[in-house]
């Protein structure tokens, strides 16, 4: 066992998205950067899982498409349940510490850990527990006559939170809507305790395409309109109806405000309103956030939105729900953290209502913030500093 680290995700499979595709896919770049040798990532010739994914879902939209995904899943999610075999990607005991970033991935490997001597590290990445993300995405058949099935679930979160010998979060406020959604993570936290861990997410700097102008122009959005964006998914634990309930009366009261969205527009449709503007899925959602005054974030439920940091990159300013890993910016100038939906309203009316200047000066304490904590050279020291206290532990 050589005095290394895996980080359990495969490099082919990281790109600049959200979840931990893209975290990882930030840290990679800046430990790359900084020429570490001793933490690795998994390179072999297995074909990802994205291609597949990625091949049935660019098919056209229609009853073959529907089938092939929810067949997909049943396959996947059977064998990780019922399969005879649950072995890792790479021989573990090779590395003195290994870090998974999915407690899916970890149960996937659970028979390879059975004997591994080694440390292992989990960061989950979901906003609540991975099991109930994965049934609430299944399909309507699944959820009738597989339910018993995918209830079973739960065990592979348990199993990698009591099989890991260290737990990741980014902040001890992330922490909340598992405590939230799931009874066992209170008596998880006691035991483990002293073995979790905090490190503060990194990104690199977001680049805008389209600047501001040209972005109004481009929507037919006056230069002194007042705007609002949105980037994300179109549900109910993004608070996306929340957003709407927001627009229906801002709108209504208020002829200069714009709001812009970006994202698929599913589960949940946009309003039908000439000043509420849906992108869809775009590649740049920066040149969104930057033609706009101030971001709404109105999760229900959250863990530690990526998106945040983006805006808070450009120089935004933000108002965002006091929940999950929002609370940690709870006393920043440039974030408003809100508790009602009244809350809200009055929030944004009244940023609205400010000077120019003091709309800039919120935006800036942002920018200042993301450049002092949220770095990628940041966030990458700290994971070797991580990493070098669990190399030396015995």
């Amino acid at each position: 066992m050589e005095n290394k680290v895996l980080i359990y995700m495969q490099a082919s499979e990281l790109a600049p998205v959200g979840g931990q595709r893209g975290y990882t896919y930030n840290l990679k770049k800046e430990l790359d950067r900084l020429d570490v040798n001793n933490i690795d990532f998994i390179y072999n010739k297995r074909k990802t899982i994205n291609k597949y994914k990625n091949m049935i879902e660019n098919m056209k939209k229609g009853k073959l498409r529907d089938i092939l995904i929810t067949l997909k899943s049943i396959i996947k999610y059977t064998k990780l349940i019922y399969g005879k075999r649950h072995n890792a990607m790479v021989n573990l005991n090779e590395y003195k510490v290994v870090h998974f970033h999915s407690t899916l991935d970890m149960y996937s490997a659970r028979d390879s850990l059975r004997n591994y001597s080694g440390k292992v590290v989990l960061t989950s990445h979901s906003p609540t527990l991975l099991s109930k993300e994965i049934y609430a995405s299944r399909s309507k058949f699944e959820k009738i006559f597989l339910k018993n099935m995918y209830k079973k679930l739960i065990e592979m979160d348990r199993y990698a939170f009591e099989r890991a010998d260290y737990i990741v979060f980014p902040c001890e406020e992330a922490e909340e809507p598992y405590f939230h959604n799931w009874d066992e993570f209170s008596n998880i936290k006691k035991v483990k305790k002293e073995n979790f861990r905090y490190v503060l997410t990194g990104i690199e700097k977001p680049v805008v395409r389209i600047d501001k102008e040209d972005f109004r122009k481009k929507y037919k959005i006056p230069q002194d309109a007042r705007v609002i964006s949105f980037v994300g998914r179109h549900n109910e634990i993004k608070g996306y109806d929340i957003l709407k309930k927001l627009g229906q009366e801002l709108l209504d009261q208020h002829k200069d405000v714009y709001f812009i969205i970006a994202g698929n527009e599913k589960p949940i449709k946009g309003l039908k309103h000439d000043r509420w503007i849906e992108i869809g899925w775009t590649k740049d959602p920066y040149s969104v956030i930057n033609a706009s005054d101030v971001f709404i974030l109105p999760n229900r439920e959250t863990y530690f939105d990526l998106v945040l940091l983006e805006v808070m990159a450009l120089g935004k300013p933000v108002i965002a729900s006091n929940t999950g890993g929002n609370k940690y910016f709870k006393n920043e100038d440039g974030i408003v953290l809100y508790s009602t939906f009244e809350d809200l309203k009055n929030d944004v009316i009244e940023f609205l209502n400010l000077d120019k200047s003091l709309k800039l000066q919120k935006g800036k304490a942002n920018e200042i913030l993301f450049n002092d904590r949220f770095n990628l050279r940041t966030f990458a020291e700290s994971y070797i500093n991580l990493y070098k206290e669990l190399l030396r532990e015995k």
